[in-house]
Formats: C-alpha cells, structure tokens, sequence
C-alpha cells in the first residue's frame, strides 16, 4: 500500500515550519475526515475540523493549530485546482 502525503510550510513565532500531511479517516465520497501531521520532523497530532475549528488530539497552542488547518486546505484546494 502506498501512503499519499502533501507537504505544508508556514511561518509561526519566528519558526519556520515543514510539515508532512497524511490524509487519515477517508470517508465513502474519499474526503479525509482527520490528518495525521508531522512538523519539522516531530508528530503534531492528528488535525481534523469539528465545525469551522480545527481540532488536534494533542495538547497544542490553538494559534498553530488553526494554522495548520488552514494550510491543509490551501493544500488540498491546491492539489484539486
């Protein structure tokens, strides 16, 4: 089986970050429900949106968090596009 991931960059508190995105929890239309997030080499957590809120199951700064939901859509708008 082969493991699809995207990539994310993005700036926060003067910390250049690299993130590798593993869509998890496919749904039946093939949407990804949560994602599995590697930033700068360390695990992040796994990131879903609950509402208009990303969510992680680890104790992270929201702030980050909200970035990271962010650049996960700019990356999967940017994969569709």
């Amino acid at each position: 089986m082969t493991e699809e991931f995207f990539t994310i960059h993005f700036n926060y508190n003067h910390v250049l970050y690299d993130g590798r995105v593993t869509p998890h929890f496919i749904d039946n239309n093939g949407e990804a429900m949560s994602y599995h997030v590697v930033l700068n080499n360390v695990f992040f957590g796994d990131v879903h949106k609950q509402g208009k809120q990303w969510e992680v199951n680890e104790q992270r700064p929201g702030a980050l968090v909200e970035i990271v939901g962010a650049s996960i859509e700019n990356a999967t708008i940017e994969k569709v596009a």
